[in-house]
């Protein structure tokens, strides 16, 4: 029964990493087990609603091919990604739009207040609450650089980075700004991608203005 669940989960899996439906004997090819078998577990997911048949295009005259292809489950990001498109009709106009959003969702989450005049230990505490994970932290001549990784918005940053971009910038800047008298300044947020790592992890830069 193990073995079965296994060869069933490897199915699933291939299904799920495929951009198209694959046919029966493809995927038998791929994971090396008989036809036979791979229709059973084909059977099983489509009654528990994990995959769902295709019509797939014959080349020549003959039996109509059947594809198979995993049901997508339908995720918040899903939603929010077709939101952020709608943000506005240029790239700029919907990074200015989610930089506001951005400061609102700051000001839902209710950070604590600054326990500390160390700006950097104090947007890296903050963020980390969210899901951000501060990698680096440089400072010089006043202005400080870090690189934050695992976004909780990358599956968005994906197709809408200055979407993205704005939330994080808007977000920032307004814990900044709440805090600017326990931390001793104001500071300006500039938050761009690390152009290592694409859009899961990016560069925040602090800089005191006037």
């Amino acid at each position: 029964m193990a073995r079965q669940v296994k060869q069933r989960d490897r199915v699933l899996a291939l299904l799920e990493t495929s951009a198209d439906p694959l046919d029966a004997h493809l995927l038998a090819d791929n994971l090396d087990l008989h036809v036979t078998t791979i229709r059973f577990h084909l059977n099983s997911l489509i009654e528990d609603g994990l995959v769902r048949t295709h019509q797939l295009p014959v080349p020549t005259v003959g039996r109509p091919r059947l594809g198979y292809a995993a049901v997508r489950k339908p995720t918040y990001t899903d939603l929010v990604a077709l939101l952020a498109a709608r943000l506005g009709g240029t790239a700029d106009e919907r990074e200015r739009t989610a930089c506001e959003v951005g400061r609102d969702w700051a000001g839902i989450l209710g950070f604590d207040p600054a326990g500390t005049t160390d700006a950097v230990a104090f947007v890296s505490d903050a963020l980390s609450r969210i899901g951000f994970e501060t990698r680096s932290a440089t400072s010089a001549f006043g202005n400080h650089e870090l690189t934050l990784c695992t976004c909780p918005l990358v599956e968005v940053a994906r197709t809408n980075p200055e979407v993205v971009r704005g939330i994080q910038r808007g977000l920032i800047q307004r814990i900044l700004d709440d805090n600017a008298p326990a931390l001793g300044a104001r500071y300006t947020a500039a938050v761009v991608p690390d152009p290592q790592d694409g859009n899961c992890s990016i560069r925040l830069t602090l800089r005191k203005s006037g």
